[in-house]
């Protein structure tokens, strides 16, 4: 018999459980994101679902009977993959499921920071009608949309720049020129996108390479007056350097929506500034997206169930 573990489950998920058993498979779902614990859990998984759970090559040790893994959700940072496929262990994601609802959140940062939204509510709940933070706001349409990697996600943003009449620059150096032309953008080194864009989005995937690469030195080359919105990963962001750069108008404004540091206690220094708007990683939580991502990680495992290829592994053997 098949066992699939379900680890980092806030739910049963009901959805996934009945398909399993359409296929005579055992299901488990756990809570934690301790590996002692995860290991305990899926001792004998022959699939592992996961959220946030760090997987290195002990722990794979452990997992002998370990086959498939399917993380809920588009990044897989917290797994080594090298170590996987070593272990014969095919890692998969979900790309597809939260592109629209990332896209649009995006998008709605870009514009609440530009536009001081939620300062402007915070003042008047506090009874300081017309207040806000100490920055002007500007117009978005004619002006240059620099977007910072350019996959699915970003496509989408590109759109909604296109809706406002902007100039589209796009850096992703794994990409060939066609799709940038397919996109109808211009593709950009990094440091052209980091001079010469008025808003910036970051959509770009946690790698070696793109680990703090918003730092002090490229906030510097950023224009004054530029607003960024991070939807993707933390760890793109030197986040001190973030505060400084807001915190000393090196840049108007900023807003994120995913932390490397998640700002939970009262003294976190992205609590201070005004000019950074932050919301709790929920870029992704629509109703439609919630259910398209129970779909995918659920149609993932019935391929390998099936005796199919799995579609989405972001571990192929080369």
């Amino acid at each position: 018999m098949i066992r699939i573990v379900n680890v980092n489950s806030k739910d049963k998920a009901p959805y996934e459980a009945e398909v399993f058993a359409r296929y005579g498979a055992e299901y488990e779902c756990v809570s934690t994101s301790n590996a002692e614990e995860g290991i305990a859990a899926a001792k004998d998984a022959d699939v592992i679902l996961f959220t946030a759970a760090k997987f290195t090559s002990e722990v794979f040790d452990a997992l002998p009977k370990l086959r498939l893994m399917v993380r809920y959700g588009m990044g897989y940072d917290t797994v080594d993959l090298a170590a996987a496929r070593a272990h014969g262990v095919d890692v998969c994601n979900a790309p597809s499921y939260g592109a629209e609802a990332v896209s649009e959140h995006a998008w709605a940062m870009l514009m609440a920071a530009n536009r001081k939204i939620p300062s402007y509510d915070a003042h008047i709940r506090t009874g300081e009608f017309g207040k806000s933070a100490a920055y002007r706001p500007m117009r978005m349409s004619g002006k240059t949309l620099g977007i910072l990697g350019f996959g699915r996600i970003a496509r989408r943003v590109a759109q909604f720049g296109k809706g406002f009449s902007m100039r589209i620059l796009a850096y992703d150096p794994y990409l060939p020129e066609s799709v940038f032309a397919d996109a109808g953008v211009e593709k950009a080194d990094l440091d052209t996108l980091l001079r010469e864009s008025d808003y910036i989005s970051v959509n770009a995937p946690l790698t070696k390479e793109t680990y703090h690469i918003l730092n002090a030195e490229a906030f510097a080359k950023m224009k004054p007056t530029a607003v960024l919105a991070n939807t993707a990963r933390g760890a793109l962001i030197d986040e001190d350097a973030l505060v400084d750069a807001l915190e000393k108008g090196v840049i108007r404004a900023a807003a994120v929506d995913v932390y490397e540091n998640y700002p939970k206690e009262p003294d976190s220094p992205l609590l201070v500034p005004e000019n950074l708007v932050l919301t709790p990683h929920v870029a992704w939580d629509t109703v439609e997206s919630y259910d398209a991502l129970h779909r995918e990680v659920t149609d993932e495992v019935v391929r390998f169930l099936e005796g199919k290829p799995n579609l989405n592994i972001v571990n192929r053997a080369k």
